[in-house]
């Protein structure tokens, strides 16, 4: 039986009826660090969502960076199902990931961010694959891309040819779905930890890092719903976080992938270029808020070019 909500709109649609599985005892334990900041509009569904998993044997650690919202309203109303509480100014959502996973004692680690949703059962079916698969470090399950009510985007399903190291590495096109993605220790000792200079492409240097060292295993199952929201820090932030996942590939050694990554920013700037009201004078056009994205994306470009030019020129020496 879940908690009573703190506000009825946040209960989950699945929540009536639910059956949650019961965890063998001698399951791995998973530690989970919830790195949130401001997360009072859609932290509740997210703790929610835990809540209708098995938790015996599960570690939550919260890390919050000094909210100002209903935020901390919201912790203290589900604090019984946390292990650590940590509300304090951090340096950033790498910063948080890091530090609550210095705080962690089981040998699974995971993260959940506070805008997204883990599904019904999915702890216990994760925690049985690495029981049944002795030495493998990474467990990736299947995902969707939603709204933020819920509503399909994109069904991510995965599978052993879209899991190698070199599949992966064109990442903008073959990307994982974080809140799907589970490892051990080992691998986050190997990869990690988190670069805190990295704000939007965090995930994609630790998941590269994981995929040139360990061979990834695959499981058939629906693991989480990555919320796609106005909020979110790719949609908002869509000229940076492509311009982080470029510099990514080029330091995981795939210069042909970042300059195609690249070329996404170069699509942008052409189709606001499009938009733009031409051949209106360009001193009035970066009036505009069209023409001062136009000059943001066009600055990226330009500088981020010049980074893998020295890179190309590094590796030739």
């Amino acid at each position: 039986m879940l908690p009573e909500p703190r506000r009825k709109v946040n209960v989950l649609p699945w929540e009536n009826g639910l059956k949650v599985e019961t965890a063998e005892a001698d399951l791995p334990g998973v530690s989970i660090v919830v790195p949130i900041f401001n997360s009072g509009a859609f932290l509740e569904k997210t703790l929610r969502s835990l809540l209708c998993n098995d938790l015996n044997g599960v570690e939550i650690i919260l890390m919050d960076g000094g909210s100002t919202d209903e935020t901390a309203d919201i912790v203290e109303h589900y604090r019984s199902m946390f292990s650590v509480v940590v509300m304090e100014k951090d340096r950033g959502q790498s910063d948080a990931i890091n530090k609550g996973y210095q705080r962690a004692t089981k040998p699974i680690l995971y993260w959940l961010n506070g805008d997204d949703i883990i599904l019904p059962n999915a702890l216990t079916a994760v925690r049985r694959a690495f029981q049944k698969n002795p030495g493998i470090e990474v467990v990736v399950g299947d995902a969707y891309m939603t709204e933020i009510d819920f509503k399909p985007i994109r069904h991510f399903k995965f599978g052993p040819e879209k899991l190698t190291f070199a599949y992966l590495l064109d990442y903008a096109a073959h990307h994982l779905i974080q809140p799907s993605v589970f490892f051990t220790r080992k691998a986050w000792d190997a990869a990690g930890p988190c670069k805190e200079e990295m704000h939007y492409a965090m995930d994609a240097d630790l998941f590269l890092g994981m995929a040139s060292r360990f061979k990834f295993l695959h499981i058939p199952v629906d693991i989480a719903y990555s919320v796609y929201h106005e909020d979110c820090k790719t949609r908002g932030k869509r000229g940076e976080s492509i311009t982080e996942l470029a510099m990514v590939q080029a330091a995981h050694g795939g210069m042909k992938e970042a300059r195609a990554t690249l070329d996404i920013l170069v699509s942008l700037f052409n189709e606001t270029a499009q938009k733009a009201e031409a051949p209106r004078p360009v001193s009035q056009i970066i009036e505009t808020l069209a023409g001062q994205k136009l000059a943001a994306v066009q600055a990226e470009v330009e500088k981020n070019r010049a980074l893998l030019l020295d890179l190309d020129i590094e590796a030739t020496r």
